[in-house]
Formats: C-alpha cells, structure tokens, sequence
C-alpha cells in the first residue's frame, strides 16, 4: 500500500477572521512550511540560493506530482496553536511545520497577531499523530 501525503493547515477559530483574512493566514502558513523544505545557502552578494532535495521516491515527488492534497482543521486558541506547533517542532522536526503571526495592520487593532500554522508537506500517517483528533474547518 502507497503511503499518502498531505498538507494541514491549523486555524484559530476563536479569532473570527474574515474569509479574505482566512485565506491570507493559510496560505502564508502553507507556503511557510513548504519553505522549510529548501535547503539554502546566503551568497556573496546577499541573495539566497534555495536547493531542494527531490528525489522520484520521495513524500516530496508524491505530493508534487499527485493531488498537493492539503486538509484545513482548527483550533479554539491560541495556546492551543501554540501548543501543538512545539509539539511538532519536538517530537518530528524532520516535519515542516511553519507558525504564522499576523502583523495585525488591517485585523487585530495593531496587535500581532497568531493566526494558523501549517505542518507539511509530509507522509499523511505522521502528521495524524498530531492532528488526528482536530476538526475539519
């Protein structure tokens, strides 16, 4: 049996974003992680060159080369968001897993603001440790 992967993008649902807003934060989020897959090096100059492992076996090619499935759940705080970022970031750092904090210019009265996370890409039975018990958006 093939092994699936996906994407999980993690809102706050306490926060009562726009729709628009909404968007924004999870493709931040999205994009984020899938950053944290390029390995990059600064040059002399002062510009980044991103290198990116893609090997036709990977959970990388699969997700690329398949359906780029991505599953949007939430959370009802922030600690919550929190809390579930630093347990990804410990226990399977090998997963991407990028934290977004809005500036809060347009939504949150001035105040940064964090708003989803995203961890993934990455095989699907790893990131269900977890997430496996959130709610779908």
């Amino acid at each position: 049996m093939q092994r699936s992967v996906k994407q999980v993008i993690v809102m706050r649902r306490d926060l009562n974003m726009r729709k628009g807003k909404l968007v924004a934060q999870g493709a931040h989020a999205s994009v984020g992680a899938f950053l944290k897959l390029f390995g990059g090096q600064v040059n002399a100059d002062g510009s980044t060159h991103l290198t990116l492992d893609y090997t036709p076996d990977s959970f990388l090619a699969q997700w690329l080369d398949g359906s780029f499935a991505k599953i949007c759940l939430y959370v009802d705080s922030k600690e919550d968001l929190v809390n579930l970022y630093r347990k990804v970031r410990e226990q399977a750092p090998h997963i991407p897993v990028d934290l977004v904090q809005d500036a809060g210019l347009t939504e949150f009265h001035g105040v940064p603001t964090l708003t989803c996370l995203a961890i993934g890409p990455y095989w699907a039975d790893e990131i269900n440790q977890f997430t496996g018990d959130l709610k779908l958006f």
